[in-house]
């Protein structure tokens, strides 16, 4: 097993690990909660995950005061230095989802996009508690997490319920932990939730040899 700071650290130490362009479900949420808003307001968005910081970018430019954490802090540096080239006020901090630096109630909208899928299922109930916390009353969260129906389920050696080590090595994955959900483990992971909506996204790649799959959840508190 991976320590897994070392590991993101070593991958975001690569360009090919540090996306540019957000995630088009990203756009949506963002978009979206933007047409809601005043045009002077200055909602307060967090990315937990943040990386090198493709979605804090995004969230800026559509007038956000954007915050990250993250556990890596060489995915925090590049995201500082995109948002420094922008001239965007910005905060960030190196943290862990299950154990956030914030106050209860501090944002209007919470991001993780394929964070708390790395751990435990003890540690992404943990997450969704953090996301819960820190969300004002009707604030939204769009959260990421893998299906059981992508093909990294079952590749390693199994840590309990759904959730395993991996041992593939095909992908920047091979020592990571993951765990992943079914359609009816979603509602009991976001029971704190006043509303709960998802999706299902798949898309194959190695010439439809592997399936992708990952659930899109949208949960206001």
């Amino acid at each position: 097993m991976q320590d897994p700071v070392t590991h993101w650290n070593a991958l975001h130490g690569n360009p090919r690990f540090r996306p540019v362009y957000p995630s088009e479900d990203v756009v949506r949420f963002l978009l979206a909660l933007r047409a809601q808003l005043p045009q002077q307001a200055r909602y307060r968005f967090l990315d937990i995950g943040s990386g090198a910081g493709r979605h804090m970018r995004l969230a800026s430019e559509l007038g956000f005061s954007v915050f990250g954490v993250d556990i890596s802090f060489t995915g925090l540096s590049h995201a500082r230095e995109r948002l420094q080239r922008m001239n965007s006020p910005h905060s960030i901090a190196l943290a862990s989802m299950t154990r956030l630096p914030f106050a209860d109630a501090s944002f209007d909208a919470v991001l993780s996009y394929g964070s708390f899928y790395y751990g435990s299922a003890e540690e992404m109930s943990q997450a969704i508690a953090e996301t819960h916390r820190v969300l004002v009353a009707g604030g939204k969260s769009l959260v990421v997490l893998r299906s059981t129906d992508d093909y990294r389920y079952g590749k390693g050696a199994q840590l309990g319920p759904n959730t395993f080590l991996l041992d593939i090595s095909e992908t920047n994955e091979l020592g990571t932990i993951q765990h992943f959900l079914t359609a009816e483990d979603i509602p009991q992971y976001f029971a704190g939730f006043s509303q709960v909506s998802f999706e299902k996204t798949d898309w194959t790649l190695g010439g439809r040899t592997r399936l992708n799959s990952d659930w899109l959840i949208t949960a206001e508190k």
